[in-house]
């Protein structure tokens, strides 16, 4: 379910890109998403190994949601990822309130 969803978000994305932009801008646009996609990809694998060294050390002195040492830190991965298309689609529809053809000059 999780997988099905995943790509059913990237199909809707990927197929705004080409709704909204001009043919000769469509590659350049999702080349500049696909980097960014996999810069934070690299920044949140990093910052979980980070947070889960961080839990283990410090083992039952770090808590969250009742989970004490590295299941905390667990917790607050996958309480991430419960959110994280929802984050996605709110900064899509601030950037792009209103889904029009955009002109380039």
């Amino acid at each position: 379910m999780a997988g099905a969803g995943h790509q059913a978000w990237s199909a809707n994305l990927y197929s705004t890109i080409g709704d909204m932009f001009p043919k000769s801008a469509i590659a350049t646009i999702t080349g500049i998403g696909t980097m960014f996609g996999g810069l934070c990809s690299f920044a949140i694998n990093k910052g979980s190994g980070m947070l889960f060294t961080y839990a283990d050390g410090m083992g039952d002195a770090f808590s969250f949601f009742g989970q004490t040492g590295k299941p905390a830190g667990y917790m607050i991965v996958f309480c991430y990822c419960a959110v994280a298309y929802l984050i996605g689609w709110v900064i899509m529809k601030t950037l792009v309130p209103k889904y029009k053809p955009i002109v380039l000059e």
